[in-house]
């Protein structure tokens, strides 16, 4: 469990260091210089790359509130 749990911590690190390399690693196209994440969430969207109930769902994951300090 513990390794589990450093793994998504690098990973975290990884995307906050570098949103558009870590995305482009994990096969998404952003357009280069594109570093809000507002900018990149909204270009998968409407390029198809995600859908908005996979966005919504990330957002309203348990672990994206404990990351980011929001309640249930």
């Amino acid at each position: 469990m513990a390794g589990n749990i450093q793994d998504m911590y690098n990973l975290l690190q990884q995307l906050k260091s570098n949103p558009v390399s870590f995305m482009a690693s994990k096969k998404y196209n952003i357009p280069q210089g594109m570093t809000d994440p507002g900018q990149i969430i909204q270009h998968l969207l409407n390029t198809g790359q995600v859908t908005q109930n996979a966005v919504n769902q990330n957002f309203n994951s348990p672990l994206y509130r404990q990351l980011y300090g929001q309640r249930q």
